[in-house]
């Protein structure tokens, strides 16, 4: 429901193409949530599908006709039920404890070394989000201070993640590391 519920979103915002909802995706919550051209193309077939969107064709001058889809009053309906239910608790599915509870058997060099790679790749991360904070073409596109507000709150919200994740790197790698005089 969640790509379905965000296309919504986005198309309360202003009618748009499929192409422009990618840009939307990636200048928005492109930091926390990803999604290929071909999979918002496929969700926009179902909507519209299902009498959540309507589709326009716009005639493109000297380029392709371009298809511009808006919600309907049944999106509108859907997208407020969705923004009301309440939120699960995240079940948590995290590629590296699996290999971590794993690991027993690895040399603990090769460990640490998953562990540092993975560290550097949460680090780059913070980075992404720390740059969005102050990316004005992200929250040029709110459409009021609140709105404002809860973007950087969700971005903030990656940047405590990627926090919370990087100390716990930095606690597991001191644990592991093998004591000086012991093999």
């Amino acid at each position: 429901m969640s790509l379905r519920a965000a296309i919504l979103g986005f198309l309360r915002l202003e009618p748009t193409s499929g192409y422009m909802l990618r840009k939307r995706f990636e200048g928005s919550v492109g930091a926390f949530w990803s999604v290929t051209q071909s999979q918002i193309y496929r969700e926009l077939h179902a909507l519209e599908k299902d009498g959540l969107v309507v589709s326009e064709r716009e005639p493109g001058e000297g380029k392709p006709d371009r298809l511009v889809y808006s919600l309907s009053k049944r999106g509108m309906v859907e997208l407020d039920a969705w923004l009301r239910a309440p939120v699960e608790p995240l079940h948590l599915r995290h590629p590296l404890l699996l290999k971590f509870v794993l690991a027993a058997e690895l040399p603990p060099r090769v460990l640490d070394d998953v562990l540092a790679k993975y560290g550097d790749s949460l680090a780059a991360t913070r980075a992404e989000y720390t740059a969005r904070l102050s990316m004005k073409e992200i929250f040029s596109l709110a459409r009021s201070k609140r709105e404002a507000t809860l973007w950087r709150l969700s971005i903030e919200h990656g940047l405590a993640w990627c926090d919370a994740e990087l100390a716990w790197v930095d606690k597991a790698r001191r644990e592991l590391r093998p004591k000086r005089g012991r093999r």
